[in-house]
């Protein structure tokens, strides 16, 4: 099984923790990070962080870790080494606003790509469904081998489906730079939210998921 399983979303965030593991961080240092949004609902990235090019700030699989080494506000928790930032602390160094994704993720796929990545395993030959939880493995010239957990999240706008941002699938076929795809339980028998369908890329198609 690809990816790790995922994880509980910890209610309050600690900052101060995020705060120094995100100060001590180096570029090419392998992580895991959980991060919520509205859109997508909470997922894990694990893969290599760096500086990124574009936006100049700590990135795994395409997303912000920090702004300004502050911890960007979809971060819940971020692993290295061993270590984790979802120890409990006081609520003066607590944090819970969750953030909205306008578009897809930063660096999310096209589906136009001419890539061609190993088929697809998957632990049922049912159709990825809106709900379900999924591990996907993505290869991306830009960001290298990096595994996305989480809730697979459909748009009725192009009829895709995604999952932290990243294109699984559209009209059914797989989004080029997936490699593998594990789903873990289907829609309906896990207790992780389901975000709501995407109806636009619009602010008003953001939901109010709580966790």
């Amino acid at each position: 099984m690809p990816g790790p399983a995922m994880p509980n979303v910890p209610s309050r965030r600690n900052v101060k923790a995020l705060t120094d593991a995100i100060a001590s961080l180096e570029s090419g240092t392998p992580v895991s990070a959980v991060f919520v949004t509205k859109r997508y609902g909470a997922f894990t990235i694990e893969g290599t962080a760096f500086v990124s090019a574009s936006v100049k700030t700590l990135t795994v699989g395409g997303r912000s870790i920090e702004q300004n080494l502050k911890p960007h506000k979809s971060l819940q928790v971020l692993i290295t080494d061993g270590s984790d930032t979802a120890e409990p602390v006081d609520i003066a160094d607590t944090d819970t606003e969750l953030v909205a994704d306008a578009e897809p993720t930063t660096g999310a796929v096209t589906l136009d790509d001419a890539s061609t990545p190993a088929p697809i395993v998957t632990a049922t030959d049912a159709p990825l469904q809106h709900g379900d939880l999924v591990s996907a493995v993505l290869i991306d010239p830009a960001y290298g081998r990096f595994t996305v957990t989480g809730v697979a999240v459909a748009s009725t706008v192009s009829d895709v489906v995604l999952v932290g941002g990243w294109f699984l699938s559209q009209s059914g076929a797989r989004a080029p730079r997936v490699n593998e795809l594990t789903v873990l339980a289907a829609s309906g028998s896990h207790e992780y939210p389901h975000p709501p369908r995407i109806a636009s890329w619009g602010e008003e198609a953001e939901g109010a998921t709580e966790y």
